[in-house]
């Protein structure tokens, strides 16, 4: 090969990856045509780190909202994602008004098209009538009185993790764990039971094939992946076309797999459990709606916020074994990361602030002692402290750090001129909400005292996100609570917790996901016991 013809395959070269930058790059005006304040990612950070994700998600978000907010009194403002333009809400009020009052007009999470049919049938996927339809199919099967049926799979899971953590703890040379993947264990464990009638074998053996199978649906962040999400949006009938998707489809066929054989197993045999399978094979069959609910079930504003103001209108969706199947595979791929997040982090914050561990086991100790030193659904569900705990590790570290809505009709922004527009992408940024001085003063201070009865009240309760509110929000918001919260409180009733030498302090988080620990989450733990 020539020197002038290499030269010319290197130009060119060039010139492709500076055309493809300046076309994801662009659009960058669109904001500014109709008046909206606007900030781009590289008045933040430099495009060659946010293009090759060096940067945090939170972080990014974090940042671009701190530069909206520094005009007063500022409700909205614009960005661009891979060229496509992205409302940012900034006001706590018209934060509601998308969420719940003005819902009508934000039915819709941001769309992308997957190949393969199975995922278009997941809850979290689903648009409009067809959305509304298993919504209400479904809520009855995450109610109090539902989840207290299944309080015993979080024990049992929890007894293991327990169990485990002494055995490895007596292994230990200098007393240090890494967390995550214990957490991690446990949710799994839970998942397993719960959504797949299964016993995953985790803690007994972590090359089980449900661990083998659940770890290749989470450890999936890569940059690899963030390109095919990149192109998903771009060009989502390309993508689709290339079947171009998220997830690992071996692991996925597993899962399924799993669930028709306990299916099968039940419907033969006859056999019942108290977990979330059982619950939505009897949802098959029952035709129980939101208003017919038992005593127990009396709606908190969480549940009136979730309401479908037009469920009159709505049918209850059949459950077929296809739609079955696909919401237990949405539950363990949402429901994973959410609770190893809260553990792991509340187990970090309860090392880093002793008064805060010292004063939650106190509490704990002194409800189980009136329970003969086991946990039970009701002192659980009553523990103040562990509740102002568990809600302040979710404010510090939500799942998800941000909210995302499509506009499907116009919207004129009450007491504003401005109109968004439909088809917008909307934003709320969970994350930055969150750790808003004007909101949560010094917010990265751990203080549960942010949620006591006082404080909370004295709150935009918009300001507080970890599950989403309104008909959108997280359905299984009440099962992912209770789940952590008896893990937490078996964590802490067994072992003390302090920093390490391998404790990063301050923390330092990867790329590889939302809110995740750069080189695990290590704590010295003590046993109680």
């Amino acid at each position: 090969m020539s020197l002038w013809v290499l030269a010319l395959i290197v130009i060119v070269i060039i010139l492709l990856s500076y055309l493809i930058f300046k076309f994801i790059d662009g659009n960058r005006d669109f904001w500014t045509k109709q008046g909206v304040p606007y900030v781009h990612g590289n008045q933040i950070f430099n495009n060659w780190n946010r293009y090759t994700f060096r940067i945090p998600f939170h972080e990014l978000d974090n940042q671009m909202y701190k530069f909206l907010k520094k005009e007063p009194d500022i409700k909205i403002g614009g960005t661009t994602l891979f060229r496509h333009p992205m409302l940012f809400i900034l006001d706590l009020e018209l934060v509601k008004n998308i969420l719940v009052k003005d819902f009508d007009h934000f039915i819709n999470r941001r769309g992308i098209e997957f190949s393969d049919p199975k995922f278009e049938l997941m809850l979290f996927n689903m648009i409009n009538q067809d959305w509304k339809d298993l919504r209400v199919t479904m809520t009855p099967t995450f109610t109090t009185s539902k989840i207290r049926r299944m309080f015993g799979v979080f024990v049992e899971s929890g007894e293991k993790m327990i169990n485990f953590l002494q055995s490895e703890l007596k292994k230990s040379s200098d007393s240090q764990l890494e967390l995550r993947g214990v957490c991690g264990r446990y949710t799994m464990d839970v998942i397993a039971s719960a959504a797949f009638g299964v016993d995953s074998q985790n803690f007994e053996n972590e090359n089980s094939p449900f661990a083998v199978n659940g770890r290749k649906l989470q450890d999936n962040i890569s940059k690899t992946l963030m390109i095919k999400f990149m192109l998903m949006i771009l060009f989502p009938k390309i993508a689709k076309y290339f079947n171009m998707g998220f997830f690992n489809i071996d692991a996925i066929n597993f899962l399924e797999s799993v669930v028709k054989d306990s299916i099968q197993r039940r419907k033969e045999l006859g056999e019942k459990r108290n977990d979330f399978l059982q619950l939505m094979l009897e949802a098959q069959d029952e035709n129980e709606t939101i208003e017919q609910l038992s005593q127990e079930d009396a709606l908190d504003q969480y549940d009136k916020d979730a309401k479908l103001e037009d469920s009159k209108k709505v049918q209850k969706m059949k459950l077929t074994d296809d739609l079955l199947i696909a919401q237990c595979n949405i539950f363990f791929i949402a429901g994973f990361d959410t609770t190893e997040s809260l553990l792991m982090w509340a187990s970090y914050e309860l090392a880093l602030n002793p008064d805060v561990q010292e004063k939650l086991y106190k509490e704990l100790l002194l409800a189980t002692n009136g329970s003969k030193g086991e946990l039970t659904y009701d002192n659980v569900n009553n523990l103040e402290y562990l509740d102002m705990v568990v809600s302040e590790t979710l404010r510090k570290y939500p799942a998800a750090v941000r909210l995302e809505r499509k506009c499907n009709k116009d919207y004129k922004i009450p007491n504003d001129d401005y109109v968004i527009t439909k088809d917008t992408h909307i934003i709320v940024p969970t994350y930055a909400i969150h750790h808003d001085p004007a909101i949560y003063p010094d917010p990265d201070k751990f203080d549960p005292e942010r949620f006591n009865t006082d404080n909370k009240a004295s709150r935009h309760p918009y300001a507080y996100l970890p599950f989403g509110l309104g008909p959108r929000s997280c359905i299984a918001m009440r099962f992912a609570l209770m789940e952590g919260k008896v893990a937490v409180a078996d964590l802490v009733l067994n072992f003390k917790f302090s920093p390490g030498a391998k404790t990063n302090i301050p923390m330092k988080y990867t790329t590889k996901g939302f809110l995740k620990p750069e080189n695990g989450m290590w704590l010295k733990l003590e046993s109680r016991n």
